[in-house]
């Protein structure tokens, strides 16, 4: 595993460990590396405007994807699965829906909008951003017609 792998998969562990301890976390938005080849192959064939040549996480999504509701319904994905997003996405099924793009190993998926508002440094800039991650119900969901497979 590569220095840069191994100090993004820190970061995220450190946000979710602020959680674990504060309940929330001061990190400021980060990327997790490039946008895939995959991904910016899609949107250019598909006119999908991807605000950044990089793939950005921050800590209020992190915190987003591990909320109570989604653990009452036993729908938060592993930390682990969390940390290791940044290497393990690259031999994941890769689907557009119309709106955002999902990483999915078929347990697990994780949605990443194309052009996202945030801010960072107090400025408001769009980057490809990781939105949210949620346990997979029913794998037999990217079969329906709204999913295209990149």
């Amino acid at each position: 595993m590569e220095t840069g792998t191994k100090l993004i998969e820190e970061l995220i562990a450190a946000v979710l460990d602020d959680f674990r301890e504060k309940g929330f976390s001061s990190v400021m938005p980060f990327s997790i590396g490039s946008v895939e080849i995959r991904m910016s192959q899609f949107a250019d064939a598909n006119g999908i405007e991807l605000a950044s040549e990089e793939l950005y996480m921050s800590a209020k999504q992190l915190q987003h994807s591990m909320r109570a509701s989604k653990n009452v319904k036993g729908l938060v994905v592993e930390a682990s699965e969390l940390i290791s997003f940044p290497e393990s996405r690259f031999s994941m099924d890769l689907y557009y829906d119309g709106k955002c793009f999902i990483y999915t190993d078929g347990k697990s998926k994780f949605i990443i909008h194309p052009n996202y508002k945030m801010k960072i440094s107090r400025e408001l800039v769009a980057k490809v951003n990781f939105i949210t991650a949620t346990r997979v119900n029913d794998p037999a969901e990217f079969t329906l017609p709204k999913y295209r497979k990149i």
